[in-house]
C-alpha cells in the first residue's frame, strides 16, 4: 500500500475566485454611468430654469413696502417689476433698482431690507424750480440737474429761461437727466440764483432772460414790471429794487423798465397803462 501524502500549507488553502467583467458588461456600465449623469444634470438645469421664473420660484418673497414720493401708477409699476423678478437675492435686487434708477428718472433709489420678510425702497425724485429752453423746455432742479420734457400741464408757475445756446451740444445721463456744455450751464446756475435771492423779498418771476453782453433781465410775475438785473452778485441790486417796486405800487404804476445793472445806479422807465 502507497503512503498518504501529506498536505501541505499551501495545498489546504483555496485559491480565491478572480472577478472579471467581460466587454459587454464594461459597455453597460458605462452607459448606465452616463445616462445617470446626462438625468441629473437635466434635473438640475430644469430646476434652475424654474426657479428664476415667478410662477416657480422656490424662494419666499419679501413684501416690498415704503414707497413715498410716487404717484400710484409709478408704485404700481414699481410692484409689477418687483413681482416679475425670479429670485430676491442681493444680484436680482441690485439690477432691479438700477433698472428702476434708469428707466423712471428717479433722483436716487435706496433698496433695504428691514426684516426678514420685509424691504423697504425709499426714492427720491426731482422736483423742478425753473424751465430752461434748450432743445425743448426742459425741467431744472433748484441745484442745476435738467431733466425731463416740460408739458402744458406740469408748467404750473414755474418761470422759463431762455436765451441758453441752443447750438451747444448736451449729453444724456443713465436716469434720464441731462449734462449741459459749461457755458449753458454757467447761465443756469446764475439764474436760479437770482431766484433764490429774490424770494427773500418775495420777488417771483415769470420769465429770464440771458443776454452775454447785459446778464439777465426778467419779467415779474407780478406786477408787470420788467427787470434788468445785469450778472451777480444780486444782494444790492434787490435791496435798490425792493424800494424802487415799494415806490412805483405807491404811485399805482403796474408797468414798468427797472434797469439795475449800470455801475451800481437804477433807472425806472415808466409806462401806464
Amino acid at each position: 500500500m502507497g503512503q498518504k501524502r501529506k498536505k501541505s500549507l499551501l495545498s489546504s488553502q483555496k485559491p480565491k475566485k478572480r472577478w472579471s467583467f467581460s466587454f459587454l458588461s464594461s459597455k453597460k456600465f458605462i452607459v448606465i454611468g452616463l445616462g445617470s449623469l446626462g438625468l441629473g444634470f437635466f434635473l438640475y438645469k430644469t430646476y434652475s430654469y424654474l426657479s428664476e421664473t415667478p410662477l416657480f420660484a422656490f424662494d419666499e418673497r419679501p413684501q416690498l413696502q415704503a414707497i413715498r414720493g410716487l404717484s400710484e401708477p409709478e408704485q404700481a409699476a414699481i410692484l409689477q417689476r418687483y413681482r416679475a423678478l425670479g429670485k430676491i437675492r442681493p444680484k436680482e435686487l441690485a439690477g432691479f433698482s438700477k433698472d428702476l434708477y434708469r428707466t423712471m428718472g428717479l433722483r436716487s433709489i435706496q433698496l433695504i431690507q428691514t426684516a426678514p420678510d420685509r424691504i423697504a425702497i425709499a426714492t427720491e425724485t426731482f422736483t423742478p424750480k425753473l424751465v430752461a429752453d434748450l432743445d425743448k423746455m426742459r425741467f431744472v432742479t433748484d441745484d442745476g440737474i435738467v431733466f425731463g420734457g416740460m408739458t402744458t400741464a406740469k408748467a404750473g408757475n414755474l418761470p422759463v429761461l431762455h436765451g441758453l445756446y441752443k447750438s451747444s451740444p448736451f449729453t444724456k445721463s443713465e436716469n434720464d437727466t441731462f449734462v449741459l456744455s459749461a457755458a449753458n450751464q454757467r447761465i443756469v446756475d446764475e439764474a436760479l440764483l437770482a431766484i433764490q435771492e429774490a424770494s427773500r423779498y418775495n420777488i417771483q418771476y415769470r420769465s429770464l432772460t440771458f443776454d452775454e453782453f447785459r446778464g439777465l433781465s426778467a419779467e415779474m410775475l407780478e406786477p408787470n414790471y420788467r427787470i434788468i438785473l445785469g450778472f451777480h452778485p444780486f444782494d444790492a441790486k434787490y435791496l435798490k429794487l425792493e424800494k424802487i417796486i415799494e415806490s412805483l405800487k405807491d404811485r399805482g404804476l403796474s408797468s414798468a423798465t427797472i434797469e439795475l445793472d449800470y455801475k451800481g445806479k437804477a433807472f425806472v422807465k415808466e409806462t401806464v397803462l
